[in-house]
């Protein structure tokens, strides 16, 4: 019997993202050249977190790991059923022929699933694999992955639409090359709850008795437990360098603009990964004020509906006049999010088409959101075959998209 021509998994939504709660659907594709014995088409799906490091403790190595799994479905298609054939007067055998075969297939997945996340410690992956069963013979496999998008909403948390300032006043500096001074730095947000794409204005008024680097920079801190352990790394995403201010001065009130690029967002279903973020305000790589930020997958929806007003030639963002009230529920029937709306503004994402999957989470609860569109994870592709199942088709390379609601 000849190898499979072709062998692999298509699904139905080519962006192949999907928010927690949504229908996910596709098809088993498999085209062969000459007959072949195949006893069974199995599908599996499956969502799980997993953590993982080597701790260093004198000449002893120790690894460990700890998993959270999600879900793990197991489907036998039966597709081969019909093509059994009788190999003698006793015994029957399943002979799929030559040619292209679909296998169409679905599952709604859970609606309290976290976002996709691709670490250096750890991963919360989600995959579809294909078997083909032979007789007598090892079974071929195809892996898929795809991205699933938790519902972290920023509307839930009223905090995150308020506008935030702190401040740092008489700390004391001193560096090996520098005299000692004094330093006072303020950083001033509009909100702390953002989604990918969006822009952060950042105010910043500071002043100081030497002359120092000033640093901008966007960090994030991974914390990974696995097994009551507990590995933590962070790392810089944007950094904004301002050149120097002479000594004994106070600076203007300044504004810096930062654009998120995709980044994973909370991971508030997740109890063994976690992200945490923030916007630093530096003095010589030391930071001297620190703001935390939220990255949801769901975006202030006023704002949202602003945005959209304004791209469309309409009136100031602040025009009061003919309000309506938006109120948005949880899956309980509990309003979370109260908001005052234009009728224009009401009446411009009502008239929007969206296309939508059944058992949208997202759906119900935004009916007039607009659809986002994804982009790439800004870390790149991550290798996500597997060392205990071994699979001989589909993509080894997976990148996790994450949700933009602007251009």
């Amino acid at each position: 019997m000849g190898r499979l021509h072709r062998f692999d998994i298509v699904l139905n939504n080519p962006e192949e993202a999907y928010f927690a709660g949504q229908e996910i659907s596709g098809k088993v594709v498999l085209e062969i050249l000459e007959p072949k014995k195949v006893s069974e088409i199995l599908l599996e799906l499956k969502g799980r977190a997993r953590t993982y490091w080597t701790q260093h403790s004198g000449k002893s190595r120790k690894h460990v790991s700890h998993s959270e799994p999600y879900f793990l479905e197991q489907f036998n298609t039966a597709y081969t059923h019909k093509f059994s054939v009788l190999r003698n007067e006793k015994e029957k055998e399943r002979v799929l022929p030559a040619g292209l075969h679909e296998v169409p297939f679905s599952y709604t997945l859970p609606k309290t699933l976290p976002t996709s996340f691709e670490g250096e410690f750890g991963y919360i992956r989600y995959t579809c694999k294909a078997i083909c069963e032979r007789p007598w013979d090892f079974d071929i496999v195809t892996r898929k992955g795809f991205t699933v998008i938790g519902i972290e909403d920023i509307n839930s948390d009223p905090r995150l639409s308020k506008p935030i300032s702190t401040s740092e006043t008489n700390r004391t500096v001193a560096l090996c090359c520098h005299a000692t001074g004094s330093i006072t730095g303020e950083l001033s947000l509009e909100k702390t709850g953002f989604t990918a794409g969006e822009t952060i204005n950042i105010s910043r008024l500071f002043s100081k008795m030497h002359t120092f680097s000033l640093y901008f920079s966007r960090s994030r801190a991974k914390t990974f437990a696995g097994h009551e352990q507990v590995k933590t790394t962070t790392q810089v995403i944007l950094r904004n360098e301002k050149p120097e201010i002479p000594a004994n001065t106070v600076s203007d009130l300044l504004t810096d603009v930062m654009v998120l690029p995709s980044l994973p967002p909370l991971l508030g279903r997740c109890k063994i990964i976690s992200i945490n973020y923030s916007i630093d305000l530096e003095v010589d790589q030391n930071t001297l004020v620190s703001c935390d930020v939220v990255i949801g997958t769901i975006p202030l929806l006023s704002e949202l509906l602003n945005h959209t007003k304004a791209r469309n030639g309409k009136d100031s963002l602040n025009s009061k006049r003919d309000l309506s009230i938006l109120t948005i529920t949880d899956e309980s029937g509990e309003t979370i999010f109260g908001e005052q709306l234009s009728s224009e503004v009401d009446a411009l994402m009502s008239s929007r088409k969206r296309v939508r999957m059944p058992s949208s989470i997202l759906s119900e609860l935004y009916p007039t959101m607009p659809s986002p569109y994804y982009r790439e994870s800004f870390y790149g592709p991550v290798d996500i075959s597997d060392e205990k199942e071994s699979a001989q088709y589909g993509e080894k390379m997976f990148t996790p998209k994450y949700p933009f609601y602007t251009e």
